[in-house]
Formats: C-alpha cells, structure tokens, sequence
C-alpha cells in the first residue's frame, strides 16, 4: 500500500516580504484546496493511504474528516501549539517513523529547509506554498500526489526519477552549524528581526546552490549571472555592493518586488570546496531567506556544498517514465 505523509506550513507565504511586495497572501482556505488537489491525485492510485499531523491549525483533522472519503487519513500525534521550523523537523520524523514512503510537503524555501534539517531516509516532494519556491514543485498539485503514489506504487528508483539535493553547511568559529538548501546571504543587520530580506543594499555576499532566472528569492540574482540547476554538481558565489559601482543586475526578490544588485564579482565553487566568510562589524546569515544566525564582530563563518540532503522526487520524470502500474 502506497503511504504518503503530507505536511502543510501554515505559516508559508505570510512573511513580510509579501506585505512589501505585490503578492496576495497564502491564506489557510487556497491551502486547504491545495491539499484537496493533492489528495485528487492521489487517489489515482486504488489503496493509497495517507498520514497527516494532527496538528494545531487544524488541517490534518480537515483531510481527515472532509477528504476521508477519497483515501485512508490516518492522524499521527503532534504537538497542540502553533507550528514552527522545530515542529515541522518534529514532523517529517513522525510521519517516516509511522510508516510515510514519500513526504510531500507544503510551503516555500524556508519550510523545504527544515525538512532536509530532518535527515530522512524517505524522499520528499515539496510543493510550493511560500514566497519563494526556488527548492519546490510549482506545477499541477493534483499530477505531484499521483505521481508520488505512482512512484511508491511501482518502486521507483529516486536517482531515476530525481535526485539528491545540495546542501550548504555552515560552521561558525563556535562549532555551531546549520544547514541551507538554496541561498545563505551575508547581511549587514546584527539582529534577526522579522527574519526575512527584502532590501538588496543589506545584502554583502551571497552562497548558492540553484540559481533560477524565474523563480523569485535571493538565488535570483545568481539566475541572471550563472544559472545552476538542483542537479548541477557546482554553487555560485557572489560579492555584491551596496550600490553603485558595479555590475547592475535586477533581481525578483518576491512577487512584484524587482530591485537591483551592484555585484562585484562572482565565481563558481566546486562542491566540497570550503569558503570562508568575516565581517569585522558583525552581522547576520540569512538562510534561504530568512536571518537565522547572528555574527560577533570579527567572526568568521566557513561555508561548504555537499550533495547529502534529501532525495527529491521529480514529478515529470515520474509520469514520463514508460513503465505504468497495470
């Protein structure tokens, strides 16, 4: 039996970024008719069950009660508090130790981090539902859950029908470490404060591992200078001013905000390289978006791409694979 364990962010696309932006906000009715699309697909494959959180906003017990009909909900146990990034690592465990084959999960850069932090043993497929979606599958939501029932279903090897993501691993001079999945930024604040970027004269070097043209978010202005794709074994890093001089290169930092970035150099850096970021004021790491780790002044921070997160189903591959279940 196909098992898949789906979890939504409701948190997703309601930062700030979209406030100063253009884009309207991921409200909790456009999420819960994702999940009905998901569920949609699905149950194109007879004897799927799936397994969602009984969470505390509440859409697990919405899949349960409303699309029950459609397959088999089973609840797994969650904490009763509003959701966060630990919550949504305490998640993904809980859904793969009851059983989950596949984790589809929903929400943007931020919440697709979080999942690699999990260190599962099962695939994901995230689903866009954030205001960056560099790391996700923006296409149909009802072709991304038959084609995750599909790939259990079969036994898809991942490696064929995806692959295995990059991830940037960040050392501080303490030993601390943290994990991104798209973009670390340097930035000139010595706070987190509403953790989002939105202004490029804040931002002092950039660290990448896909660089998209299309697709908004810090990792856009590497889209513009080298493209890398999830399967390219390289990162990008770029040096940037705070203005002018420089070359001028306009980014989409979110829907309906495009700025400019005076960038100074860039260069590719092979994985497994280390890079070496300091800043004697101070300041902060901006981790697929969002500022997470403050620098002293005077700290370095090392930085290096290995391709060790998580399998990553790609739902094309899946459906253009010949081989059908009868």
């Amino acid at each position: 039996m196909p098992t898949i364990g789906l979890i939504v962010n409701p948190m997703a696309g309601r930062d700030i970024r979209r406030l100063v932006a253009a884009a309207s906000l991921q409200s909790a009715p456009e999420k819960m008719l994702v999940v009905r699309r998901i569920f949609a697909g699905l149950a194109g494959i007879p004897g799927t069950e799936v397994l969602m959180i009984d969470d505390y906003e509440g859409f697990g017990r919405y899949a349960f009660y409303e699309l029950g009909k459609l397959l088999r909900v089973r609840l797994v146990d969650g904490e009763k508090e509003p959701s966060n990034g630990n919550s949504t690592i305490d998640w993904a465990l809980r859904l793969q130790q009851n059983g989950a084959h596949v984790i589809m999960s929903v929400g943007g850069d931020g919440t697709q981090r979080n999942i690699a932090q999990a260190h599962l043993g099962i695939p994901i497929l995230p689903i866009a539902g954030g205001t960056n979606n560099v790391a996700c599958w923006t296409g149909d939501q009802t072709a991304a859950g038959y084609a995750a029932a599909l790939y259990v279903a079969r036994g898809d090897d991942p490696l064929e029908v995806g692959y295995r993501a990059k991830l940037i691993h960040v050392k501080q001079q303490t030993g601390h470490e943290e994990l991104a999945l798209v973009d670390v930024a340097l930035v000139h604040q010595t706070y987190t404060g509403a953790l989002a970027v939105w202004h490029a004269e804040d931002v002092e070097r950039l660290f990448l591992t896909l660089a998209d043209p299309i697709r908004p978010g810090l990792s856009n202005v590497g889209g513009f200078i080298h493209p890398i794709g999830p399967e390219d074994d390289v990162a990008t890093e770029i040096v940037l001013n705070g203005g002018p001089p420089g070359d001028e290169t306009l980014a989409v930092l979110a829907p309906g905000l495009i700025t400019p970035f005076y960038v100074n150099h860039a260069k590719e850096v092979p994985l497994g390289r280390p890079v070496v970021w300091r800043r004697d004021e101070g300041g902060s790491l901006a981790l697929d978006g969002e500022r997470t780790v403050v620098l002293r002044p005077g700290e370095s921070v090392t930085l290096m791409v290995v391709r060790d997160g998580p399998f990553i189903l790609d739902p094309a591959k899946i459906l253009n694979n010949s081989s059908r279940v009868s």
